[in-house]
């Protein structure tokens, strides 16, 4: 239960970070869904994007991990995707069609994830 609290605060402090730089506001959506939609000053849908917590730094974060479904699920929304992971000292954030990855089975998740392994492909935001 600890724990779960704690990825909670840490996800709404990495989107809160990731608003921050591009202005506006978020909205959490339900658990069968990505995890936010962001809007503009004036209300607009801007994009939709999903956000994975780390218990690592930027550093020692790669390969980035995200399940196949979930990446899916983000780009059928067809606004804007990012993908977001909230490492121990910043984010790490980029756009699916911007990425590129690796579609390998997961024997962790029993199912299909991508793993990104080229660093130069993200942005980074260090706290």
């Amino acid at each position: 239960m600890f724990q779960e609290n704690q990825d909670i605060r840490r996800e709404k402090f990495a989107i809160s970070s990731y608003v921050d730089l591009k202005g506006g506001t978020f909205k959490k959506l339900g658990a069968n869904d990505v995890d936010y939609k962001l809007f503009d000053d004036k209300g607009n849908i801007t994009s939709y994007i999903e956000v994975k917590v780390l218990e690592t730094t930027i550093a020692h974060s790669f390969p980035l991990t995200l399940s196949a479904r979930k990446l899916l699920k983000l780009i059928d929304k067809r606004l804007n995707p990012v993908v977001l992971w909230s490492c121990g000292d910043g984010i790490i954030y980029g756009k699916p069609y911007e990425i590129s990855g690796e579609l390998v089975w997961s024997t962790k998740l029993d199912d299909l994830e991508v793993k990104y392994n080229n660093k130069k492909q993200f942005r980074y935001v260090r706290f």
